[in-house]
């Protein structure tokens, strides 16, 4: 199910078998065909949740999700994204190589600033992804 009350009851209950449950939420996202405005609100909660989360195996399973609304979904554009935007120097690089696309494909400019000292990055595929990004905002015309 892709609604928020249901993902609030998820990190209520907070069982053993989360990550689990995200991964089927996942699932849905990339091959089921949900409604759009659900997906939205959907996307905006588990942002919200996936910024304050602590335990970084569920806040990858988070971005995971984040990914797969933004890629499956189609609601890069649709999310505001500042939130993300603002705790970027505080993510792993695991979850900043997601963090840094889905920025990219929100096609937002207002992103460009808060991306570019990514491309001086000491790891070169947060170098990548931060040149991607940035081109996606940049060149790209089609949605991620």
């Amino acid at each position: 199910m892709i609604d928020v009350p249901y993902l609030k009851e998820l990190f209520l209950n907070r069982r053993e078998d989360l990550q689990l449950r995200l991964g089927d939420i996942g699932d849905l996202l990339e091959y089921g065909n949900p409604n759009r405005n659900d997906v939205i609100a959907f996307t905006e909660y588990a942002l919200e949740i996936a910024i304050a989360e602590e335990d970084f195996g569920v806040k990858e399973s988070l971005f995971y999700l984040l990914m797969n609304a933004v890629t499956f979904q189609g609601v890069a554009r649709n999310v505001e994204w500042e939130p993300l935007a603002d705790v970027l120097p505080t993510l792993d690089e695991a979850i900043l190589d997601y963090a840094l696309t889905i920025l990219g494909c929100s096609k937002n400019r207002k992103f460009i600033k808060v991306i570019e000292p990514y491309l001086h990055s000491p790891t070169e595929s947060i170098r990548q992804v931060a040149a991607e990004a940035l081109e996606e905002i940049n060149y790209n015309v089609e949605e991620c």
